[in-house]
């Protein structure tokens, strides 16, 4: 019954979606305009971020307030017993903020973006390590706006005790870039994690010695942009062995001291995205040596305006599909059957609009089997006023909505959401969902510039119920979050988070609902690229199966742990069935709770 109504929905969503496309290119048809929401040519404030712009400042406008002025609204009250999480990130020496340069009072769309977080271990020693990307400054500098980088911060993991900053000496501490997003790839093939980072009008890929220390390598490599760059996503595109980059860009904009927009209180703020044309994406294919440009080879769309990406293999045909999400913008889905052009199928595979057939304000993006079918849904954040939006994967030839049938209309609309991610928190062997929050706007009525992060558990995947007041206090506090990562730092068996905010310090909340039984998987690729990026993995437990994929990209600006971690029953045998891309399969039979370190074409390597 339900699966029958989302087949309906969603054709009824395709309808809608042409019926937006024909509005859109005649321009011509009012209550078509007026009912599905095609873009006007003047920049007005609608369902996306934006605040208008107009030529004549307002009688006495005043500036809108900006955030280091603003006090963060935090809670006193004390850790409960019940609490899901625990802030530990000041405790362990992990003290970083992400800048985004508002204090020079320049009200720029650049200081909205916000910054990342990366999961690697980087010194391979079992322990995961953490990648900050730190932002930059803005400044007046006559008739032009200067924009500096500002370093980024690395902490290193010293066996769960203490996160020691070495930034300085992996000599990650260039500040030749303003940065948002950040990523992981093993980009040649040598068996230690690389980091790469986009930011505006430049690329970073620090290449791992192994000795502790980083080189940035972009240029030798020829990942060379001067657009807007947001957030890369790496994996093998062509299951030639060797990874692929995806970088999302987000729109043609300049930075102008004369541009002057006002917000829905007459206050001068940022200007929003609809006033600028977004710009193409990019693929770098690797040659081994260096990276090319394949963009057009590989026929993305000539513009768009992106702020999430995620790269798994989405239709189980064992290549490496992509997922982007824009901002005001219609989603992408690119289907890869194995040679290029890619297919960009959004509009027919579902997630080009909304349930109501909108243009959406996307932003985080991840992937899980949230239902138990075995099939990777997608679920993505929107802005506010727009429900955040989960995605029923229906046998592998698409996506419908379905956040309102599990209960997850209404509880986001009043915020923005950004950092997000699928994991199961509470060890039930469920997806549960946590979302950061944080307005791009400064001083708005519609929604408040610090906005409190939520937590959803999953109720056997058959619906969603917010449980933020189980989080800890720190889901009592309001800030501008960003980029956030899942990750279990301390190597307990239960999923942690690293939160970025905007100009306020990093959190690390560590998960205090201990997992009995469970088992991790970190997989190595031979035959494939070694980071084995678009893998799935299924685990068979006493009770049912579970599965996960390893993804390029996902979240917000951010990269998540690469191992991957189940929940399991109880302390039974399970057996672990890798399909590596291109299609092989390992069958590991017997293996009892507990890490391990798969390598494709091996047997399983306990650690």
């Amino acid at each position: 019954m339900i699966c029958g109504w989302l087949r309906l929905n969603n054709s009824l969503n395709n309808l809608r979606s042409r019926l937006q496309a024909y509005c859109c290119a005649l321009g011509s048809f009012p209550f078509v305009f007026l009912q599905i929401g095609c873009d006007s040519e003047r920049p007005v404030a609608t369902t996306g971020s934006d605040v208008e712009a107009i030529e004549t400042r307002p009688h006495e406008a005043r500036d809108a307030e900006l955030p280091f002025a603003k006090p963060v609204v935090r809670s006193d009250r004390p850790l409960r017993d019940d609490d899901w999480f625990d802030d530990r990130a000041s405790a362990l020496g992990l003290t970083f903020s992400y800048r985004d340069g508002s204090d020079g009072g320049c009200y720029q769309l650049l200081e909205s973006v916000g910054g990342g977080v990366a999961v690697l271990d980087y010194d391979a020693d079992g322990c995961a390590d953490l990648f900050f990307t730190g932002g930059g400054s803005l400044k007046r500098d006559r008739e032009s706006i200067l924009i500096e980088g500002l370093s980024a911060g690395l902490f290193r993991n010293l066996d769960t005790e203490v996160m020691e900053n070495t930034t300085a000496l992996a000599g990650v501490d260039s500040a030749a870039i303003y940065t948002h997003g950040v990523s992981v790839a093993d980009v040649n093939s040598d068996g230690f994690s690389d980091v790469i980072v986009a930011g505006y009008r430049g690329m970073q890929i620090w290449v791992n010695s192994g000795d502790g220390a980083f080189i940035e390598q972009s240029g030798n490599l020829g990942v060379r942009s001067d657009a807007w760059n947001v957030s890369p996503a790496a994996g093998d595109l062509n299951n030639d062995g060797l990874v692929d980059l995806y970088v999302l860009t987000y729109a043609d904009w300049q930075p102008d001291p004369k541009r002057v927009c006002y917000n829905d209180k007459q206050l001068h703020d940022i200007c929003g995205p609809t006033m600028f044309p977004g710009a193409r994406d990019l693929v770098f294919l690797n040659q081994g040596q260096q990276f090319r440009d394949a963009s057009i080879e590989v026929a993305l769309v000539p513009q768009n305006r992106g702020l999430g990406v995620l790269m798994a293999d989405l239709d189980d045909n064992g290549y490496i599909d992509i997922a982007v999400v824009n901002d005001v913008e219609e989603n992408l889905l690119y289907f890869n059957s194995g040679s290029f052009p890619l297919s960009e199928e959004g509009v027919i595979g579902g997630i080009a609009y909304s349930n109501s057939g909108e243009r959406e304000g996307s932003m985080g993006v991840d992937l899980a089997d949230f239902d138990g079918d075995g099939a990777p849904d997608l679920w993505y954040t929107n802005y506010t006023h727009q429900d955040n939006s989960l995605l029923r994967n229906i046998e592998g030839t698409g996506f419908v909505h379905c956040a309102e049938l599990l209960g997850l209309s209404g509880d986001s609309r009043s915020w923005v959401g950004f950092g997000t991610g699928f994991g199961d928190f509470n060890g039930d062997g469920w997806p549960d969902i946590y979302v950061i929050n944080g307005h791009v706007a400064y001083d708005r009525l519609d929604s408040s510039y610090f906005q409190p992060p939520q937590l959803f558990v999953s109720q056997q995947g058959k619906r969603y119920r917010q449980v933020s007041e189980d989080g800890g206090p720190y889901f009592d506090h309001r800030r501008s979050g960003r980029g956030s990562a899942v990750v279990d730092w301390n190597n307990d068996g239960s999923l942690d988070l690293a939160v970025v905010h905007q100009n306020d310090p990093i959190a690390l909340l560590t998960n205090r609902i201990a997992s009995r039984n469970w088992i991790r998987v970190d997989l190595v690729g031979t035959t494939v690229e070694r980071g084995a990026i678009g893998a799935r993995v299924k685990v068979t437990t006493s009770r049912r199966t579970l599965t996960q994929w390893k993804i390029g990209g996902g979240g917000y600006a951010s990269q998540r742990d690469s191992r991957l971690l189940f929940a399991l029953p109880d302390d039974a045998p399970v057996t672990v069935t890798v399909t590596w891309p291109g299609g092989i399969e390992d069958v590991h039979s017997g293996l009892r709770p507990g890490g391990y370190k798969l390598i494709e074409g091996a047997e399983a390597y306990a650690f």
